[in-house]
Protein backbone atom coordinates (compact mmCIF):
# COMPACT_ATOMS: atom_id res chain seq x y z
CA UNK A 1 0.00 0.00 0.00
CA UNK A 2 1.46 3.29 -0.94
CA UNK A 3 1.42 6.40 1.21
CA UNK A 4 -1.32 9.10 0.16
CA UNK A 5 0.27 11.10 -2.34
CA UNK A 6 -1.16 14.68 -1.23
CA UNK A 7 0.54 13.90 2.01
CA UNK A 8 4.07 12.38 1.26
CA UNK A 9 7.12 14.78 0.30
CA UNK A 10 10.92 13.74 -0.31
CA UNK A 11 11.31 15.37 3.26
CA UNK A 12 9.55 12.62 5.02
CA UNK A 13 10.84 9.99 2.62
CA UNK A 14 14.49 11.07 3.73
CA UNK A 15 13.56 11.01 7.45
CA UNK A 16 11.73 7.30 7.40
CA UNK A 17 14.80 6.01 5.45
CA UNK A 18 16.89 7.56 8.32
CA UNK A 19 14.99 6.21 10.83
CA UNK A 20 14.78 2.81 9.28
CA UNK A 21 18.59 2.69 9.62
CA UNK A 22 18.00 2.66 13.33
CA UNK A 23 18.46 6.49 14.55
CA UNK A 24 15.65 7.17 17.19
CA UNK A 25 16.60 10.52 17.65
CA UNK A 26 17.39 13.34 15.34
CA UNK A 27 18.97 17.00 17.05
CA UNK A 28 17.15 19.91 15.18
CA UNK A 29 16.66 23.62 15.30
CA UNK A 30 13.79 25.13 13.14
CA UNK A 31 14.38 27.09 9.65
CA UNK A 32 12.05 28.65 7.10
CA UNK A 33 14.30 26.44 4.48
CA UNK A 34 14.04 23.42 5.99
CA UNK A 35 10.34 23.58 6.83
CA UNK A 36 9.27 20.34 4.84
CA UNK A 37 12.32 18.55 6.75
CA UNK A 38 10.69 20.01 10.05
CA UNK A 39 7.46 19.32 9.56
CA UNK A 40 8.90 15.45 8.91
CA UNK A 41 10.52 15.21 11.83
CA UNK A 42 7.34 16.34 14.41
CA UNK A 43 4.97 13.72 12.62
CA UNK A 44 7.43 10.56 12.56
CA UNK A 45 5.85 8.07 14.68
CA UNK A 46 8.86 6.40 16.42
CA UNK A 47 11.95 8.55 15.77
CA UNK A 48 11.74 11.76 18.27
CA UNK A 49 13.14 15.23 18.02
CA UNK A 50 15.07 17.33 20.19
CA UNK A 51 15.29 21.15 19.56
CA UNK A 52 18.44 22.16 20.67
CA UNK A 53 19.32 25.92 20.79
CA UNK A 54 21.98 26.25 18.08
CA UNK A 55 23.33 24.42 15.22
CA UNK A 56 26.37 23.59 16.34
CA UNK A 57 24.91 21.53 18.89
CA UNK A 58 22.51 19.94 17.05
CA UNK A 59 25.27 18.16 15.09
CA UNK A 60 27.77 18.12 18.16
CA UNK A 61 24.37 16.16 20.10
CA UNK A 62 24.31 14.02 17.07
CA UNK A 63 28.09 12.81 17.12
CA UNK A 64 27.90 12.46 21.12
CA UNK A 65 24.52 9.93 20.00
CA UNK A 66 26.62 7.98 17.82
CA UNK A 67 29.94 7.62 19.83
CA UNK A 68 27.39 6.49 22.94
CA UNK A 69 26.09 4.11 20.62
CA UNK A 70 29.65 2.76 19.87
CA UNK A 71 29.52 4.49 16.37
CA UNK A 72 27.07 1.58 15.57
CA UNK A 73 24.39 4.11 14.54
CA UNK A 74 24.47 7.52 12.88
CA UNK A 75 23.92 10.55 14.88
CA UNK A 76 21.11 12.69 12.92
CA UNK A 77 20.34 16.36 12.78
CA UNK A 78 18.25 18.25 10.67
CA UNK A 79 19.31 21.86 9.98
CA UNK A 80 18.21 24.74 8.29
CA UNK A 81 20.06 26.79 4.99
CA UNK A 82 22.68 29.82 4.74
CA UNK A 83 23.55 30.58 8.82
CA UNK A 84 21.95 27.22 10.08
CA UNK A 85 24.43 25.42 7.70
CA UNK A 86 27.43 27.52 8.31
CA UNK A 87 26.85 27.12 12.16
CA UNK A 88 27.22 23.19 11.79
CA UNK A 89 31.12 22.95 10.27
CA UNK A 90 33.15 23.19 13.71
CA UNK A 91 30.64 20.42 14.46
CA UNK A 92 31.42 18.29 11.31
CA UNK A 93 34.90 18.89 11.46
CA UNK A 94 35.38 17.60 14.80
CA UNK A 95 32.75 14.65 14.19
CA UNK A 96 34.62 13.97 10.49
CA UNK A 97 38.40 13.95 12.63
CA UNK A 98 36.91 11.42 14.89
CA UNK A 99 35.49 8.83 12.54
CA UNK A 100 31.89 9.60 13.44
CA UNK A 101 29.07 8.53 11.20
CA UNK A 102 26.41 11.28 11.25
CA UNK A 103 23.54 11.81 8.87
CA UNK A 104 22.80 15.03 8.22
CA UNK A 105 20.03 16.78 6.57
CA UNK A 106 19.92 20.70 5.51
CA UNK A 107 17.59 23.19 3.95
CA UNK A 108 18.32 25.23 0.65
CA UNK A 109 16.23 27.52 -1.26
CA UNK A 110 14.55 26.71 -4.44
CA UNK A 111 16.76 24.83 -6.95
CA UNK A 112 15.60 27.60 -9.53
CA UNK A 113 17.26 30.52 -6.64
CA UNK A 114 20.06 28.86 -6.16
CA UNK A 115 23.15 31.43 -7.13
CA UNK A 116 24.90 30.38 -10.66
CA UNK A 117 26.11 34.06 -11.27
CA UNK A 118 29.34 34.03 -8.57
CA UNK A 119 27.72 36.75 -6.41
CA UNK A 120 28.37 37.10 -2.90
CA UNK A 121 24.76 37.07 -1.60
CA UNK A 122 21.81 35.55 -3.92
CA UNK A 123 18.72 33.74 -2.48
CA UNK A 124 17.69 34.64 1.13
CA UNK A 125 19.88 33.10 3.54
CA UNK A 126 21.74 31.47 1.21
CA UNK A 127 25.82 30.64 1.35
CA UNK A 128 28.12 28.41 -1.07
CA UNK A 129 27.40 25.88 1.08
CA UNK A 130 29.20 22.92 -1.51
CA UNK A 131 32.49 24.79 -1.24
CA UNK A 132 31.66 25.47 2.53
CA UNK A 133 31.27 21.92 3.62
CA UNK A 134 32.60 19.53 1.26
CA UNK A 135 36.00 19.46 3.06
CA UNK A 136 34.72 18.75 6.44
CA UNK A 137 32.73 15.94 5.53
CA UNK A 138 32.90 12.63 3.49
CA UNK A 139 30.21 13.33 1.28
CA UNK A 140 28.40 16.48 0.19
CA UNK A 141 25.29 16.38 -2.23
CA UNK A 142 22.44 18.01 -3.02
CA UNK A 143 19.36 16.29 -3.92
CA UNK A 144 17.61 16.35 -7.46
CA UNK A 145 13.70 16.30 -7.55
CA UNK A 146 14.66 12.81 -10.66
CA UNK A 147 17.27 11.08 -8.31
CA UNK A 148 17.20 11.36 -4.96
CA UNK A 149 16.61 7.78 -4.21
CA UNK A 150 19.93 6.72 -5.52
CA UNK A 151 22.02 9.74 -3.92
CA UNK A 152 19.93 9.33 -0.42
CA UNK A 153 21.22 5.52 -0.81
CA UNK A 154 25.12 6.45 -2.32
CA UNK A 155 25.12 9.03 0.76
CA UNK A 156 24.59 7.03 3.40
CA UNK A 157 26.07 4.11 2.62
CA UNK A 158 29.13 6.67 2.38
CA UNK A 159 29.01 7.40 6.31
CA UNK A 160 29.75 3.65 6.85
CA UNK A 161 31.45 2.01 4.90
CA UNK A 162 35.48 2.39 4.74
CA UNK A 163 36.65 4.61 7.50
CA UNK A 164 33.30 6.01 9.04
CA UNK A 165 32.27 9.86 9.02
CA UNK A 166 29.57 12.85 8.60
CA UNK A 167 27.64 13.13 5.29
CA UNK A 168 25.66 16.15 4.60
CA UNK A 169 22.79 16.31 2.69
CA UNK A 170 21.26 19.74 1.45
CA UNK A 171 17.71 19.60 0.01
CA UNK A 172 16.24 22.32 -1.88
CA UNK A 173 12.77 23.68 -0.37
CA UNK A 174 11.09 22.33 -4.15
CA UNK A 175 12.84 19.11 -3.76
CA UNK A 176 11.76 18.60 0.01
CA UNK A 177 7.94 19.36 -0.33
CA UNK A 178 7.44 17.21 -3.70
CA UNK A 179 4.95 15.09 -3.92
CA UNK A 180 5.77 11.27 -4.31
CA UNK A 181 4.37 7.91 -4.28
CA UNK A 182 6.31 5.63 -1.88
CA UNK A 183 5.37 2.66 0.85
CA UNK A 184 6.60 1.24 3.66
CA UNK A 185 7.59 -1.82 1.80
CA UNK A 186 9.97 0.60 -0.02
CA UNK A 187 11.39 1.93 2.87
CA UNK A 188 12.27 -1.13 4.10
CA UNK A 189 13.83 -2.76 0.97
CA UNK A 190 15.50 0.00 0.92
CA UNK A 191 17.30 -0.08 4.48
CA UNK A 192 18.14 -3.88 3.64
CA UNK A 193 20.13 -2.64 0.37
CA UNK A 194 21.80 -0.43 2.22
CA UNK A 195 22.93 -2.43 5.09
CA UNK A 196 23.87 -5.82 2.52
CA UNK A 197 26.09 -2.68 0.93
CA UNK A 198 27.34 -2.08 3.45
CA UNK A 199 28.79 -5.22 4.61
CA UNK A 200 29.95 -6.05 1.39
CA UNK A 201 31.75 -3.11 1.20
CA UNK A 202 33.55 -3.48 4.53
CA UNK A 203 34.42 -6.99 4.25
CA UNK A 204 35.53 -6.81 0.21
CA UNK A 205 38.73 -4.58 1.78
CA UNK A 206 39.42 -7.10 4.10
CA UNK A 207 42.93 -9.33 3.46
CA UNK A 208 43.32 -12.10 5.83
CA UNK A 209 46.69 -12.88 5.10
CA UNK A 210 47.83 -9.12 5.74
CA UNK A 211 46.40 -8.87 8.97
CA UNK A 212 48.06 -12.22 10.34
CA UNK A 213 51.22 -11.26 9.12
CA UNK A 214 51.59 -8.10 11.51
CA UNK A 215 50.15 -10.70 14.16
CA UNK A 216 52.43 -13.23 13.88
CA UNK A 217 55.05 -10.75 14.21
CA UNK A 218 53.89 -10.15 17.58
CA UNK A 219 53.35 -13.22 18.46
CA UNK A 220 56.62 -14.54 17.97
CA UNK A 221 58.27 -11.19 19.28
CA UNK A 222 59.96 -11.29 22.90
CA UNK A 223 58.92 -7.34 23.37
CA UNK A 224 55.72 -7.26 21.63
CA UNK A 225 53.38 -4.03 22.11
CA UNK A 226 49.86 -3.71 20.71
CA UNK A 227 49.13 0.24 20.02
CA UNK A 228 44.79 -0.17 19.79
CA UNK A 229 43.46 2.77 18.16
CA UNK A 230 39.65 3.82 18.09
CA UNK A 231 39.32 2.28 14.83
CA UNK A 232 39.02 -1.34 16.63
CA UNK A 233 36.64 -0.13 18.46
CA UNK A 234 34.47 1.13 15.26
CA UNK A 235 35.01 -2.17 13.88
CA UNK A 236 33.68 -3.79 16.49
CA UNK A 237 36.73 -5.80 17.08
CA UNK A 238 37.46 -5.03 21.20
CA UNK A 239 36.88 -8.07 22.31
CA UNK A 240 39.10 -10.05 20.02
CA UNK A 241 41.93 -7.96 20.54
CA UNK A 242 42.08 -8.04 24.68
CA UNK A 243 41.20 -11.58 24.45
CA UNK A 244 44.44 -12.20 21.70
CA UNK A 245 46.40 -10.24 23.99
CA UNK A 246 45.31 -11.81 27.24
CA UNK A 247 46.29 -15.05 25.61
CA UNK A 248 49.41 -14.27 24.40
CA UNK A 249 50.21 -11.97 26.53
CA UNK A 250 51.25 -9.09 25.10
CA UNK A 251 50.93 -5.24 26.49
CA UNK A 252 48.55 -2.79 25.01
CA UNK A 253 48.72 0.82 24.96
CA UNK A 254 45.99 3.14 23.71
CA UNK A 255 44.92 6.25 22.18
CA UNK A 256 42.70 8.81 24.19
CA UNK A 257 39.54 7.91 21.99
CA UNK A 258 40.17 4.10 23.05
CA UNK A 259 41.49 3.85 26.29
CA UNK A 260 38.70 2.91 27.93
CA UNK A 261 38.23 -0.33 25.90
CA UNK A 262 39.69 -2.53 28.83
CA UNK A 263 39.67 -1.36 32.91
CA UNK A 264 42.37 1.05 33.60
CA UNK A 265 43.86 -1.68 36.62
CA UNK A 266 43.75 -4.40 33.70
CA UNK A 267 47.42 -6.57 34.14
CA UNK A 268 47.91 -5.79 30.51
CA UNK A 269 46.69 -1.89 30.23
CA UNK A 270 50.01 0.10 30.31
CA UNK A 271 48.02 3.30 29.73
CA UNK A 272 48.35 5.71 26.69
CA UNK A 273 51.85 7.08 25.66
CA UNK A 274 52.94 10.71 23.86
CA UNK A 275 53.66 14.20 25.26
CA UNK A 276 51.62 13.93 28.60
CA UNK A 277 51.37 10.48 29.70
CA UNK A 278 52.99 8.38 32.22
CA UNK A 279 56.41 7.73 32.23
CA UNK A 280 56.09 3.77 32.23
CA UNK A 281 53.45 4.18 28.92
CA UNK A 282 56.71 5.97 26.54
CA UNK A 283 58.92 3.24 28.36
CA UNK A 284 57.14 0.34 27.43
CA UNK A 285 56.61 2.48 23.55
CA UNK A 286 60.50 2.49 23.30
CA UNK A 287 61.65 -0.38 24.91
CA UNK A 288 59.37 -3.11 22.44
CA UNK A 289 60.78 -5.07 19.39
CA UNK A 290 57.53 -4.99 17.46
CA UNK A 291 54.81 -2.67 17.91
CA UNK A 292 51.55 -3.28 15.51
CA UNK A 293 49.05 -0.13 15.50
CA UNK A 294 46.00 -0.79 14.68
CA UNK A 295 43.47 1.91 13.53
CA UNK A 296 45.13 4.89 15.09
CA UNK A 297 45.71 8.08 13.40
CA UNK A 298 49.15 8.99 15.49
CA UNK A 299 48.33 12.82 15.13
CA UNK A 300 51.24 15.18 15.98
CA UNK A 301 49.76 15.96 19.36
CA UNK A 302 49.68 12.34 20.11
CA UNK A 303 53.20 11.68 18.85
CA UNK A 304 54.29 15.45 20.63
CA UNK A 305 55.22 15.87 17.17
CA UNK A 306 57.78 13.10 17.12
CA UNK A 307 55.62 10.81 14.32
CA UNK A 308 59.35 9.57 13.32
CA UNK A 309 60.60 8.48 16.59
CA UNK A 310 57.45 6.92 17.99
CA UNK A 311 58.56 3.79 18.82
CA UNK A 312 60.93 3.65 15.81
CA UNK A 313 63.37 1.01 16.95
CA UNK A 314 60.74 -1.43 17.18
CA UNK A 315 59.57 -2.74 14.16
CA UNK A 316 56.13 -0.94 13.46
CA UNK A 317 53.09 -2.62 11.92
CA UNK A 318 50.74 0.40 11.12
CA UNK A 319 47.41 -1.01 9.64
CA UNK A 320 44.23 1.38 9.03
CA UNK A 321 41.43 1.76 6.47
CA UNK A 322 42.27 5.26 5.23
CA UNK A 323 45.25 5.02 2.61
CA UNK A 324 46.17 8.88 3.56
CA UNK A 325 46.58 8.11 7.25
CA UNK A 326 49.12 5.51 6.15
CA UNK A 327 50.62 8.18 4.02
CA UNK A 328 52.03 9.92 7.01
CA UNK A 329 54.14 6.37 7.85
CA UNK A 330 55.53 5.47 4.28
CA UNK A 331 59.51 5.67 3.96
CA UNK A 332 59.72 5.84 8.30
CA UNK A 333 62.51 3.17 9.59
CA UNK A 334 61.84 -0.29 10.53
CA UNK A 335 57.78 0.52 9.43
CA UNK A 336 55.33 -1.63 6.74
CA UNK A 337 51.99 -0.59 6.50
CA UNK A 338 49.03 -2.50 5.58
CA UNK A 339 45.95 -0.46 4.47
CA UNK A 340 42.92 -3.12 6.03
CA UNK A 341 39.55 -3.06 7.00
CA UNK A 342 39.64 -3.96 10.43
CA UNK A 343 35.89 -5.33 10.93
CA UNK A 344 37.55 -9.25 9.78
CA UNK A 345 40.65 -9.50 12.54
CA UNK A 346 38.87 -12.06 14.10
CA UNK A 347 39.09 -14.19 11.45
CA UNK A 348 43.21 -13.75 11.38
CA UNK A 349 43.12 -14.24 14.73
CA UNK A 350 41.37 -17.81 14.22
CA UNK A 351 43.38 -18.58 11.73
CA UNK A 352 46.74 -18.47 14.46
CA UNK A 353 45.00 -20.46 17.12
CA UNK A 354 47.85 -22.89 17.02
CA UNK A 355 50.81 -20.68 17.35
CA UNK A 356 52.06 -19.70 20.75
CA UNK A 357 53.62 -16.51 22.36
CA UNK A 358 57.59 -16.15 22.36
CA UNK A 359 56.89 -13.22 25.02
CA UNK A 360 59.23 -12.63 27.37
CA UNK A 361 58.06 -12.91 30.89
CA UNK A 362 60.70 -11.06 32.64
CA UNK A 363 60.38 -7.63 30.40
CA UNK A 364 56.66 -8.05 31.20
CA UNK A 365 57.07 -8.15 34.46
CA UNK A 366 59.65 -5.55 34.62
CA UNK A 367 56.89 -3.49 32.89
CA UNK A 368 54.53 -4.50 35.37
CA UNK A 369 57.12 -3.07 38.29
CA UNK A 370 57.85 0.11 36.81
CA UNK A 371 54.38 1.16 36.40
CA UNK A 372 53.52 -0.18 40.05
CA UNK A 373 56.33 2.12 41.17
CA UNK A 374 55.09 4.67 39.15
CA UNK A 375 51.90 4.90 40.36
CA UNK A 376 52.34 4.93 43.87
CA UNK A 377 55.26 8.11 42.96
CA UNK A 378 52.39 9.38 41.33
CA UNK A 379 50.39 9.56 43.98
CA UNK A 380 52.62 11.03 46.79
CA UNK A 381 53.59 13.92 44.43
CA UNK A 382 50.41 14.46 43.56
CA UNK A 383 47.76 14.38 46.43
CA UNK A 384 47.15 17.53 47.69
CA UNK A 385 45.30 19.12 50.45
CA UNK A 386 43.56 21.33 47.73
CA UNK A 387 41.36 20.42 45.55
CA UNK A 388 42.73 20.14 42.28
CA UNK A 389 41.72 18.23 38.88
CA UNK A 390 44.02 15.19 40.07
CA UNK A 391 41.34 14.71 43.06
CA UNK A 392 38.28 15.08 40.85
CA UNK A 393 39.27 12.50 38.35
CA UNK A 394 40.33 10.07 40.98
CA UNK A 395 37.02 10.70 42.49
CA UNK A 396 35.38 10.28 39.27
CA UNK A 397 37.92 7.30 38.91
CA UNK A 398 36.68 5.23 41.94
CA UNK A 399 32.76 6.20 40.88
CA UNK A 400 33.51 4.88 36.78
CA UNK A 401 31.71 1.85 36.83
CA UNK A 402 29.03 1.60 34.19
CA UNK A 403 29.35 5.25 33.53
CA UNK A 404 29.23 7.55 30.54
CA UNK A 405 32.02 9.98 30.67
CA UNK A 406 31.85 12.14 28.02
CA UNK A 407 34.37 15.38 28.25
CA UNK A 408 35.15 18.84 26.55
CA UNK A 409 38.42 17.73 24.65
CA UNK A 410 40.47 21.10 25.17
CA UNK A 411 41.94 23.35 28.02
CA UNK A 412 44.21 22.70 30.62
CA UNK A 413 42.08 21.10 33.58
CA UNK A 414 40.22 19.09 30.88
CA UNK A 415 43.76 17.50 29.41
CA UNK A 416 44.48 17.11 33.09
CA UNK A 417 41.26 15.34 33.51
CA UNK A 418 41.62 13.22 30.64
CA UNK A 419 45.19 12.36 31.53
CA UNK A 420 44.28 11.10 35.61
CA UNK A 421 40.95 9.69 35.14
CA UNK A 422 40.69 5.41 35.44
CA UNK A 423 38.13 4.06 33.62
CA UNK A 424 36.52 1.49 35.56
CA UNK A 425 34.04 -2.15 34.46
CA UNK A 426 32.08 -0.78 31.32
CA UNK A 427 33.05 2.21 31.56
CA UNK A 428 33.13 4.29 28.71
CA UNK A 429 34.54 7.71 27.86
CA UNK A 430 35.05 9.89 24.94
CA UNK A 431 35.27 13.44 23.93
CA UNK A 432 36.23 15.88 20.95
CA UNK A 433 39.90 14.36 20.22
CA UNK A 434 41.00 15.20 16.81
CA UNK A 435 40.08 18.52 16.88
CA UNK A 436 39.41 19.55 20.69
CA UNK A 437 37.01 22.42 20.40
CA UNK A 438 35.81 23.81 23.18
CA UNK A 439 33.12 23.78 24.29
CA UNK A 440 31.46 20.51 22.87
CA UNK A 441 31.37 18.59 25.77
CA UNK A 442 27.61 19.44 26.91
CA UNK A 443 25.98 19.02 23.75
CA UNK A 444 27.99 15.49 23.12
CA UNK A 445 26.67 14.60 26.12
CA UNK A 446 22.95 15.72 25.66
CA UNK A 447 23.25 13.75 22.94
CA UNK A 448 24.81 10.49 24.63
CA UNK A 449 22.05 10.38 26.57
CA UNK A 450 19.99 10.01 24.60
CA UNK A 451 22.02 7.08 23.11
CA UNK A 452 22.12 5.54 26.36
CA UNK A 453 20.70 3.93 29.08
CA UNK A 454 24.22 4.49 31.72
CA UNK A 455 24.05 7.45 33.43
CA UNK A 456 26.01 10.50 31.84
CA UNK A 457 28.94 12.19 34.12
CA UNK A 458 29.58 15.75 31.51
CA UNK A 459 32.71 16.83 32.37
CA UNK A 460 33.35 20.72 31.24
CA UNK A 461 35.32 23.73 32.15
CA UNK A 462 34.36 27.29 32.98
CA UNK A 463 35.49 28.54 29.94
CA UNK A 464 34.39 25.90 27.76
CA UNK A 465 30.82 25.96 28.89
CA UNK A 466 30.11 29.81 27.46
CA UNK A 467 30.83 28.74 24.25
CA UNK A 468 27.66 26.37 23.95
CA UNK A 469 25.80 27.38 27.40
CA UNK A 470 23.26 28.04 25.60
CA UNK A 471 22.42 23.83 25.60
CA UNK A 472 21.64 24.12 29.61
CA UNK A 473 17.95 25.26 28.19
CA UNK A 474 17.74 21.93 26.00
CA UNK A 475 19.29 19.82 29.50
CA UNK A 476 16.78 21.68 31.52
CA UNK A 477 13.59 20.54 28.70
CA UNK A 478 14.08 16.74 27.82
CA UNK A 479 16.12 16.65 32.02
CA UNK A 480 17.84 13.24 31.38
CA UNK A 481 17.97 11.53 34.15
CA UNK A 482 21.25 10.59 35.86
CA UNK A 483 22.83 13.63 34.12
CA UNK A 484 25.47 15.61 35.96
CA UNK A 485 27.30 18.25 34.72
CA UNK A 486 30.68 19.20 36.63
CA UNK A 487 32.45 22.46 35.96
CA UNK A 488 35.84 22.33 36.45
CA UNK A 489 35.99 25.65 37.62
CA UNK A 490 39.35 27.84 37.44
CA UNK A 491 38.49 30.89 36.99
CA UNK A 492 39.69 31.45 33.33
CA UNK A 493 41.39 29.24 30.59
CA UNK A 494 44.21 27.93 32.61
CA UNK A 495 46.18 26.48 29.51
CA UNK A 496 46.29 29.93 27.84
CA UNK A 497 47.04 31.61 31.07
CA UNK A 498 50.27 29.72 32.07
CA UNK A 499 51.63 29.61 28.71
CA UNK A 500 51.25 33.18 28.07
CA UNK A 501 52.72 33.73 31.59
CA UNK A 502 55.62 31.54 30.52
CA UNK A 503 56.53 32.96 27.37
CA UNK A 504 55.32 36.41 27.70
CA UNK A 505 55.60 37.49 30.36
CA UNK A 506 51.68 38.94 31.22
CA UNK A 507 48.00 37.38 30.41
CA UNK A 508 45.70 38.73 28.12
CA UNK A 509 41.96 37.77 28.04
CA UNK A 510 42.26 34.67 29.88
CA UNK A 511 41.14 35.37 32.82
CA UNK A 512 39.00 38.48 35.16
CA UNK A 513 42.33 40.02 35.34
CA UNK A 514 43.05 40.24 32.10
CA UNK A 515 39.86 41.17 30.22
CA UNK A 516 37.69 37.84 30.69
CA UNK A 517 34.33 37.73 32.29
CA UNK A 518 33.74 33.99 33.84
CA UNK A 519 29.86 34.09 35.53
CA UNK A 520 28.45 33.14 38.50
CA UNK A 521 27.28 29.79 37.48
CA UNK A 522 24.61 29.35 40.56
CA UNK A 523 23.13 32.07 39.30
CA UNK A 524 23.41 30.65 35.36
CA UNK A 525 21.90 27.29 36.72
CA UNK A 526 19.34 29.15 38.98
CA UNK A 527 18.27 31.29 35.07
CA UNK A 528 17.77 27.84 33.65
CA UNK A 529 15.87 26.55 36.61
CA UNK A 530 18.83 23.65 37.26
CA UNK A 531 19.45 22.03 40.36
CA UNK A 532 22.60 23.17 41.52
CA UNK A 533 25.99 22.42 44.02
CA UNK A 534 29.14 24.30 44.90
CA UNK A 535 31.85 21.70 45.92
CA UNK A 536 35.37 23.01 46.50
CA UNK A 537 36.73 20.00 48.81
CA UNK A 538 37.06 16.20 47.79
CA UNK A 539 35.32 15.10 50.88
CA UNK A 540 31.88 17.04 49.56
CA UNK A 541 33.12 15.47 46.23
CA UNK A 542 32.93 12.43 47.45
CA UNK A 543 29.81 12.57 49.54
CA UNK A 544 27.80 13.87 46.34
CA UNK A 545 29.25 10.73 44.23
CA UNK A 546 28.45 7.80 46.92
CA UNK A 547 25.00 9.53 46.98
CA UNK A 548 24.23 10.12 43.28
CA UNK A 549 21.03 8.66 42.15
CA UNK A 550 21.14 7.71 38.53
CA UNK A 551 17.55 8.42 37.93
CA UNK A 552 17.32 11.82 39.57
CA UNK A 553 16.83 15.11 37.24
CA UNK A 554 19.92 16.43 35.82
CA UNK A 555 22.40 18.71 38.12
CA UNK A 556 25.12 21.17 37.69
CA UNK A 557 28.33 20.10 40.08
CA UNK A 558 30.23 23.69 40.25
CA UNK A 559 33.72 22.38 41.02
CA UNK A 560 35.83 25.00 42.59
CA UNK A 561 39.13 24.06 42.13
CA UNK A 562 43.07 25.71 42.25
CA UNK A 563 43.90 27.83 39.44
CA UNK A 564 47.25 25.43 38.53
CA UNK A 565 48.26 22.00 39.35
CA UNK A 566 51.31 20.29 38.37
CA UNK A 567 50.01 17.58 35.54
CA UNK A 568 53.23 15.17 36.17
CA UNK A 569 55.76 14.28 33.28
CA UNK A 570 55.27 15.97 30.11
CA UNK A 571 57.09 16.79 27.09
CA UNK A 572 58.30 20.69 27.28
CA UNK A 573 58.24 23.13 24.56
CA UNK A 574 61.15 24.89 23.17
CA UNK A 575 61.25 28.59 20.97
CA UNK A 576 64.47 29.00 19.70
CA UNK A 577 66.04 32.06 19.18
CA UNK A 578 64.47 32.49 15.66
CA UNK A 579 61.07 32.24 17.41
CA UNK A 580 60.97 28.31 16.23
CA UNK A 581 59.25 25.88 18.61
CA UNK A 582 59.89 22.28 19.27
CA UNK A 583 59.24 19.69 21.84
CA UNK A 584 61.77 17.79 23.85
CA UNK A 585 61.90 13.83 23.29
CA UNK A 586 59.36 11.66 24.85
CA UNK A 587 62.42 9.22 26.38
CA UNK A 588 63.51 12.48 28.38
CA UNK A 589 59.84 12.82 29.57
CA UNK A 590 60.79 12.79 33.68
CA UNK A 591 59.52 14.17 37.03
Amino acid sequence: MSFPLKEYTVAKYAVDLVAALGSTRVFTLTGGMAMYLNKAVEQHPTMKAVYCQHEQACVAAAEGYSKATNFRRAGFAVVTAGPGVSNTVTSLISSYGDSTPLIVLAGQIKSADIDSFGTRTHGIQEIRSQQLITPCVKTFVRLDANTFRQQLQSTIISAFTGRPGPVFIEIPLDVQGLLIESSPAEIANKVELIRDQIEAFNMSSVDEANLCDPLLALISSSKPLLYIGNGIRIADQEQAIIHFAERHNIPMVFSWLSFDIIPGDHHLNFGSPGGLAPIYANHVLSSADTIVFLGARLDLGTTAFQRESFGSQASRWFIDVDSTELSKFAGLVNTRCIKANLRNLSNAIYRLNTHSSQADIRWIQSLCDQRADYRAEERSRLQSSTFNVYAVASALSAHADDKMVVSASSGYAEETFTRFFVPGVHTRFFNGAALGAMGMGLPNALGAAFGTTAPIMCMEADGGIMLNLQELSTLRHYAPPGFALFILNNHGYESIRSSQKRHFGKTFGADADSGLFIPDFEKVAQAFRLDYICINNLERLLSFLDAFDPSAPPKVVDLHIEKYEYRGPSVKTIIDADGIPSTTPLTEITW
